[in-house]
């Protein structure tokens, strides 16, 4: 969606060296420079040279957990003269070096973040805060005399043409010096982080860009194009003392060239994202490189064995259904219409808490925030409730055998034929987001192939599901819900009570990462500095509640109920209860969040990338005046980043918190007290490991019972409701063609699924997109609005579904679904121009530097406008003197009675308690 707040430290101008300017031009350089880098002295604490630092008893925590309850965009200012941070007569940007800054009016110490690791760090080069290399500043000695321009013996730079493989750090390790060093920096060797045991270049984990899309990450706007112009000057083209080492400014970030920050000559390749991203991360951030998953694919195998393990028997049940359903389509189609409230409780709420409500729910929050994936469950159980209000009774009471036989029956075959279209549209992309989460685990366990997990899933869930139809579904819900049920309560009940819920105050998040209820829901800069898709996240609770009213499974379910107080019961209690774990279960992203999350040790940026939106906490270099404080480097809020703008979330990273059972998994420090531990904590947080795979086994039930569903719903109104159209399926071979039928939405749904393999809650919202914008207002009006007239009801259906097919490519929509707020805006390529980076850093002028576009993405507009087009056309249809169409295809259809196929009746009936409860509706 849009950019994270990061750990960061300032990265250099340019590497290289550059040829000698006159002195004049020296002069006016050197007096910037001096101003950037004096400060307010101050001592360093007695443990500076520690990993991790605390201050505890200073009331920090507690000022942050008064001020989490009134949260708002972010404003730092200076706790001496309350004036911007930075801010100087002079023009340029001048921190504070002792750490303090007013948050939102609280003074705040961020102290505690000073660099851990200085040892590492090249102490000639000011400000920076960067590790030694072998070239680092773009000015050599004879273009900028550090001894005379600030007065300081010996200078600040050094001789970096000595920095070679014999060069001794103060810590006494070495640089590495390697091709791949000069390929990425232009200098020979570089220094690693030998106090956390890594090298210069960073290994990335992560493939892919959650935060930006191929098209927000060109810079094609009038800001990069003035920037192209004076980056490629040469001599009397240039600004006044810019005319050497010019770094020309990328048309596209990340470049995709191997880590390194000019992009490839393909612009489309270079706009792609890789593992090699992270590259830089160290040298041009001074943000430690990643660290990997510590467990291995062999510690995951009984994991593994118990998820493969159910399935199969959830399988054989099945196959034990296939014979209790005896060739009787009743049984296939419906379980006989005879299904209790507990039961239906049961499955019901097993249809409700899917892929999408057990993991992509966990995904969304972890990567965006809580209402991002609570919006999930909350509007399915919704949708439950507001079916057992509305519709559960009356529909159990048409005695129907499909969703789209109420459309038969009230407003002809045409709107069947329509009706059964596209629910079969959507419910081909529920299977494919079920198909995604069940084989996402699978693939995680075993180490395989993305796309081979799903294939595995698909095949087992097909054989199951179509071997005892809604019967066989029925049965393995029980189980299925037993067991997965269970493991969400007891799993997230020890998770929240054994594991950090949400990242401390920390230099990724400058007031903590506390979730905000009603301020989230309700103010798109609630999360400053992580953007807020509140929009859409309300389109998506709305969609869910009503669209899900044409859910071809939850529909069959109210069919099968013993009669209508059952399904209505059945509803409202499935859809609280399933309601309740969904969201109680999101919870659990924020844990995912404090320890895979931007200011945890797995956290990986695109190196290449700029941010003028956010505010972090990162590292300045000493006064100039102060020599001394020239060999430390000192925490400071900093308004953007010019490198390691964006963040990139672990598409792995909730199942990999649910495995990492090792003493040394999931690092976790809560510096003030302010992530809910004592200040100073410091401490491992490893996964329970059988209640971790439990939990692991209830999403593969929640993955498993609704894909199954979907997949007998879909073969019932595709052999129901179309086929028998042509006029050869009878009552003898429905059946038969049913359970074909299921194997081709399987497929279909399966290679759909392998089109997005990470993305678990994406399909969801697409599936009931559909049957929103089409079918809910004629399914209320079919309900409630006797006298409805057939034409009505289908020009409704018709017009609402190409309304949204219209919207979907006529609004402006970028992939990233922001359309509101402050932090809607994309990132830029990296800053390494000399000129940029001054201009950017030197004068606090980042925000007109870094070429942020604002984003806009409409999504979610054409989903409400649909359905109100839709209710407009059949008001005006309904009421407007329109001569009846007649005919086949729009006259209703009436009940057929099962002992008398060719008996039609004009009307829809009342339950007679003394009719035949098996009675099932014939065309």
């Amino acid at each position: 969606m849009a950019p994270l707040g990061i750990r960061v430290v300032f990265s250099a101008a340019v590497l290289g060296s550059s040829a000698a300017t006159s002195e004049e031009k020296t002069g006016g350089l050197g007096q910037q420079w001096a101003k950037l880098y004096r400060g307010i002295a101050a001592t360093p604490w007695s443990d500076h040279h520690t990993r991790h630092k605390f201050r505890p008893g200073d009331g920090t925590a507690q000022k942050i957990q008064e001020y989490m309850a009134k949260r708002r965009l972010m404003d730092v200012t200076d706790p001496d003269t309350d004036k911007p941070y930075g801010s100087d007569p002079s023009g340029t940007y001048t921190p504070r070096m002792d750490g303090k800054a007013k948050m939102n009016g609280e003074l705040m110490d961020y102290g505690v973040f000073d660099c851990p690791w200085e040892k590492s760090l090249d102490p000639d080069y000011p400000a920076m805060c960067l590790p030694y290399q072998q070239i680092l500043s773009p000015f050599p000695d004879a273009v900028l005399p550090t001894a005379e321009v600030f007065k300081v013996p010996g200078g600040l730079v050094g001789d970096f043409a000595t920095r070679d493989a014999s060069f001794v750090m103060p810590d006494g390790s070495t640089m590495e010096c390697s091709d791949e060093i000069e390929r990425l920096t232009g200098a020979r060797c570089a220094a690693g982080n030998a106090a956390l045991g890594h090298g210069a270049i960073c290994e990335g984990f992560v493939e892919g860009c959650s935060f930006s899309k191929p098209g927000t990450r060109k810079c094609d706007s009038d800001k990069c194009k003035a920037w192209h112009k004076k980056t490629r000057c040469t001599g009397s083209e240039c600004t006044a003392g810019y005319e050497e080492a010019r770094v020309p400014y990328p048309e596209t970030y990340p470049g995709n060239n191997g880590g390194a920050f000019t992009p490839q000559s393909d612009a489309e390749e270079a706009s792609k994202c890789s593992k090699s991203d992270s590259a830089l991360q160290w040298l041009k951030c001074g943000i430690p490189c990643p660290v990997d998953f510590p467990m291995e694919v062999g510690d995951l195998v009984w994991q593994g064995v118990a998820v493969i393990g159910f399935m199969v028997i959830s399988l054989a049940i099945g196959v034990f259904t296939y014979f209790k359903v005896k060739g009787d389509s009743s049984n296939y189609f419906v379980a006989g219409r005879n299904l209790p409230t507990w039961i239906l409780v049961a499955t019901l709420g097993c249809q409700c808490l899917d892929a999408s409500t057990a993991l992509g729910n966990l995904d969304l929050a972890y990567k965006y925030h809580f209402w991002d994936g609570a919006a999930l469950p909350l509007g399915l159980a919704l949708s439950l409730i507001v079916m057992g209000v509305f519709f559960a009774k009356p529909m159990n009471e048409m005695n129907l055998l499909t969703l789209p036989d109420a459309f038969a029956r009230f407003y002809g075959e045409g709107a069947e034929v329509v009706c059964s279209l596209v629910t079969l549209v959507s419910f081909t992309f529920l299977l494919a987001g079920n198909l995604v989460g069940c084989g996402k685990i699978v693939s995680f366990l075993f180490g395989m192939d993305q796309y081979i997990g799903i294939m595995i899933s698909t095949a087992l869930i097909w054989a199951y599901a179509s071997s005892g139809g809604l019967m066989s579904v029925t049965y393995t819900d029980l189980v299925q819900g037993a067991i997965g049920w269970t493991g969400f309560v007891i799993a997230t009940a020890w998770i929240q009570n054994n594991m950090p819920n949400h990242a401390a105050v920390s230099a990724a998040y400058p007031v903590g990462d506390q979730t905000l209820y009603v301020e989230g829901i309700a103010d798109a800069d609630s999360y400053d500095p992580v953007p807020n898709a509140i929009f859409f996240n309300w389109v998506t609770v709305i969609v869910l509640a009503f669209g899900n009213c044409m859910a071809l499974d939850f529909n069959a379910r109210c069919f099968s109920a013993k009669n209508g107080n059952a399904a209505r019961t059945g509803c409202i209690l499935a859809g609280i209860l399933a309601g309740t774990i969904g969201i109680a279960n999101t919870f659990n992203a924020g844990t995912t969040r404090a320890l895979y999350g931007p200011s945890s040790p797995h956290a990986e940026f695109v190196a290449n990338s700029c941010s003028a939106t956010i505010t972090v906490i990162g590292c300045f270099g000493g006064a100039a005046a102060d020599p001394s404080l020239n060999k430390t480097c000192n925490a400071v809020p900093l308004p953007g980043v010019p490198t390691c703008g964006e963040w990139k979330p672990d598409p792995y990273a909730n199942l990999k918190m649910l495995t990492c059972s090792k003493p040394e998994c999931h690092f976790f420090a809560d510096f003030d007290g302010s992530g809910g531990y004592a200040a100073g904590t410091e401490d491992y947080f490893p996964m329970n490991a059988f209640l971790g795979g439990w939990y692991l086994l209830g999403i593969v039930a929640a993955s498993m019972s609704t894909a199954a569903g979907a997949i007998v719903a879909m073969g019932t109104v595709f052999s129901h409701n179309l086929l028998r159209k042509t006029g050869k399926i009878s009552e003898t071979n429905l059946l038969p063609f049913a359970r074909a039928s299921t194997l081709l939405f399987s497929i279909i749904a399966g290679l759909i699924a392998m089109t997005r393999p990470n993305e678990t809650g994406y399909f969801l919202i697409v599936a009931f997109d559909c049957v929103f914008a089409a079918g809910v207002v004629p399914l209320f009006a079919l309900v409630y609005w006797k006298g409805i007239k057939p034409e009505a009801g289908f020009l409704s259906l018709v017009v609402g579904a190409v309304v949204r097919i219209i919207l979907e490519f006529a609004l402006p929509k970028d992939g990233l679904l922001l359309w509101f707020g402050s932090f809607a805006r994309s990132f830029g390529p990296g800053i390494e121009d000399p000129q940029m980076f001054d201009e950017a850093i030197m004068f606090g002028k980042l925000a007109e530097v870094c070429p942020q576009e604002a984003l806009l993405d409409m999504t979610g507009l054409d989903s409400l406008v649909s359905p109100a087009v839709s209710l407009v056309v059949l008001v005006l249809v309904q009421l407007l003197p329109i001569k009846g169409w007649g005919g086949k295809w729009f006259t209703p259809v009436p009940e057929v009675d099962a002992d008398a196929d060719e008996k039609r009746v004009t009307s829809v009936p009342e339950v007679d308690a003394a009719a035949d409860e098996k009675r099932e509706v014939q065309l």
